[in-house]
């Protein structure tokens, strides 16, 4: 009885301890865009596509626009 005590609680250690090792980790194909030369007040655009190469849940919670 003591050894499954002691089992179940080393698993339930080692089983959180690998729950807080969790993380996303964001990765952009590119991290800035050279337009060129460009007309003054020419409407410009640019996708920057980004994978989650982490083992947890990726979070956006505010974009910044410049």
């Amino acid at each position: 009885m003591k050894r499954t005590t002691l089992l179940a609680c080393a698993l339930l250690i080692t089983a959180a301890a690998a729950a807080q090792d969790r993380r996303a980790a964001i990765v952009f194909d590119g991290q800035s865009k050279d337009f060129g030369r460009v007309l003054e007040g020419e409407p410009l655009k640019h996708v920057f596509k980004f994978t989650n190469k982490g083992d947890a849940t990726l979070e956006i919670l505010k974009i910044d626009k410049p």
